[in-house]
């Protein structure tokens, strides 16, 4: 009697990925925080033609954008109508900005530095945040090394100096105008977050060590 090999099953089952509630509800606010940054740069991204400054301008916040979409879960959060009405008016009020009458001489040079300087920032504080960056307050994760040793919201003060040298390269009442009215927005998102992350001693350790929350001897 011949012997009969075994058969081998060439069959390969693919396991579908789970989908959990929490996990559509962090994609969404990862895609609602890139669709903010992405409608800061719409406008400005019409008018490519107007120059260099109102390219890093734009350039900036589609980094920011892109970014945000790759961020890991939070430790725990604050959803509620304080903190989208701050990162509401931190990030709404600046895309209301236009690259209209550009600056010559010293102060579109000045403007140009601080754009460039203000993307540089905000970009290097988040490499060190890797996937910790959030939309609404949160503790993802006490990062306390680099930027972040010297003041407790770097990237904060990134995109306050952006602004700032966008309104420079382009400075217009209207310009100036909404970087001074998003600067309580900022300043109300910093709090928050801080009343969030006050919770982990880990925090409050570091807050201890690293006292200025936006700039070095000022704030």
């Amino acid at each position: 009697m011949e012997a009969t090999a075994p058969r081998v099953s060439t069959e390969i089952r693919i396991k579908p990925p789970a989908v959990s509630a929490a996990g559509l509800k962090h994609a969404l606010s990862n895609l609602a925080l890139a669709a903010c940054f992405f409608l800061v740069a719409l406008p400005s991204a019409q008018r490519y033609q107007t120059g260099i400054a109102n390219m890093v301008w734009v350039v900036g916040a589609m980094i920011m954008g892109v970014l945000s979409l790759v961020r890991v879960p939070p430790r725990d959060s604050m959803v509620n109508i304080r903190a989208f009405g701050a990162i509401g008016g931190m990030l709404i009020f600046p895309s209301f900005m236009r690259p209209d009458a550009p600056a010559t001489g010293i102060l579109s040079s000045a403007g140009l530095v601080l754009e460039v300087s203000g993307v540089v920032l905000s970009q290097v504080a988040r490499l060190w945040m890797g996937r910790s960056f959030g939309f609404l307050p949160a503790n993802r994760g006490i990062v306390s090394r680099g930027p972040f040793s010297i003041v407790r919201h770097p990237i904060y003060l990134g995109w306050l100096i952006l602004m700032i040298g966008y309104a420079c390269s382009y400075p217009t009442i209207r310009n100036w105008f909404f970087v001074v009215v998003s600067w309580p927005f900022l300043a109300w998102r910093i709090s928050l977050e801080e009343e969030v992350l006050n919770a982990d001693p880990e925090y409050r350790a570091y807050e201890s060590r690293v006292h200025f929350k936006l700039v070095p001897h000022v704030y």
